[in-house]
């Protein structure tokens, strides 16, 4: 009786080590969660079904005695941070160490260590993680080799640049060089001895210059008025001219000194309020003059204010020595009004522009004719059709030399 016993005995503890582990070898190549539980479900049917037939005498006693087989226990997820698909191992020794838990580190693969039973020699084979010599590491997004300045900007905490870098402007090209349009200056002459000329004179567009008489009625009326508009306005100083014609009130003369001609100059500027340069009035005779230009250049030198050389005579060294002492200055191109008539006014424009498109700047001199403000009142309008523009007189004023002559 106790043979047979034992040779029941040991045809179920056979059944029951192969049982489990061919559970374990089809465990450790499960590809899912639910594959394993299946698995585990069929195991369980089994030891149910051994232990049912084996649960009364002394043979579950022996069995339990003789069974040394490895205890593969599924944990729930919530008990550990480790798993594959879910699923977590326990693996416990022989000598009833604590438990050693497998799991992927970094999305690394997962090592499972299978027991063998005792009197068995486990299968050695060689493995690409834990035979080789230095520790794995996770794979890592390489680090490119870049110079500093090619690095993005970083950012701030609105996700924004912290520093932009400026635009600059794109290289000029030739093509960009477009060339300037010719412009064009007209200046009003001999304003003040009435009222009608003033008048017309303030209603042309505000970049014609008017020049006003000293000692005028309507001298110091002008110069407000325009003033007012923001219009560029001059002292019309009256100079000798070969004629011997009367000059009028503050008229400078070539036999008068240093002190006489400049003291008479500075009252002719007091005279005028916001005036901001001089031309000649007549004056064919003392602009030829190198001392008595000299002494009016010096005096409109430290008050600031430009010349303009009407160019009543071919020898003028006006300009010259406006030049010399460091001012702006400027030449008259062209009377409009010498012979009075809208036909010669007219040829005398077409000559303005003639000329501004040669040199890129033209200046005209006119009068307070009621025939030279009518046609400027019509015809400035037009300037579009010319491909012409008409500035202020300062616009066509050369710059000062860096350096002057002091005489």
């Amino acid at each position: 009786m106790a043979f047979l016993t034992l040779k029941a005995l040991s045809s179920y503890r056979i059944k029951i080590v192969v049982t489990l582990l061919s559970c374990s070898i089809f465990l450790v190549f499960a590809n899912s969660y639910d594959a394993s539980s299946e698995l585990l479900d069929d195991v369980e049917v089994i030891e149910a079904n051994v232990v049912e037939e084996t649960s009364s005498g002394p043979v579950l006693d022996l069995v339990s005695e003789v069974i040394e087989a490895p205890q593969i226990e599924l944990l729930d997820e919530a008990t550990d941070n480790s798993s594959v698909d879910g699923v977590y191992y326990e693996e416990q020794n022989d000598e009833g160490s604590e438990a050693q838990h497998v799991s992927p580190e970094s999305l690394g693969p997962v090592i499972i260590e299978l027991k063998t039973p005792r009197g068995k020699k486990a299968q050695s084979q060689p493995h690409f993680l834990l035979d080789h010599t230095e520790p794995w590491f996770p794979a890592m997004a390489p680090i490119l080799e870049v110079e500093p300045d090619s690095l993005p900007p970083s950012l701030d905490s609105l996700g924004l640049p912290e520093k932009e870098k400026p635009l600059l402007p794109a290289e000029m090209l030739e093509v960009d060089n477009h060339p300037r349009m010719p412009r064009i200056a007209i200046l009003i002459d001999d304003l003040g001895y009435n009222r009608h000329g003033m008048e017309s004179s303030l209603i042309l567009p505000k970049e014609v210059a008017l020049a006003i008489l000293p000692g005028t009625p309507f001298a110091s009326k002008t110069a407000l008025g325009a003033q007012e508009q923001g219009r560029v306005t001059l002292l019309h100083a009256p100079m000798e001219n070969q004629r011997e014609l009367k000059l009028g009130p503050g008229g400078l003369y070539a036999n008068m000194t240093k002190q006489e001609l400049q003291a008479t100059l500075n009252q002719d500027i007091d005279g005028l309020p916001g005036i901001q340069g001089v031309n000649n009035h007549m004056g064919s005779l003392l602009t030829t003059k190198q001392q008595a230009m000299d002494w009016v250049m010096e005096t409109l030198t430290g008050r600031s204010l430009f010349f303009i050389d009407s160019l009543t005579s071919p020898q003028s060294v006006a300009r010259q020595a406006a030049e010399n002492h460091g001012l702006r200055t400027a030449s008259r191109d062209v009377f409009l009004d010498n012979i009075r008539s809208e036909k010669a006014i007219d040829r005398q424009f077409a000559r303005l522009i003639k000329l501004a498109r040669r040199h890129g700047s033209a200046l005209a001199i006119g009068h307070p004719y009621p025939e030279t403000t009518a046609y400027l009142k019509k015809r400035l309008q037009q300037l579009k059709g010319d491909g012409v523009q008409l500035v202020p007189l300062l616009d066509v004023l050369l710059p000062p030399k860096t350096q002057h002559i002091n005489h």
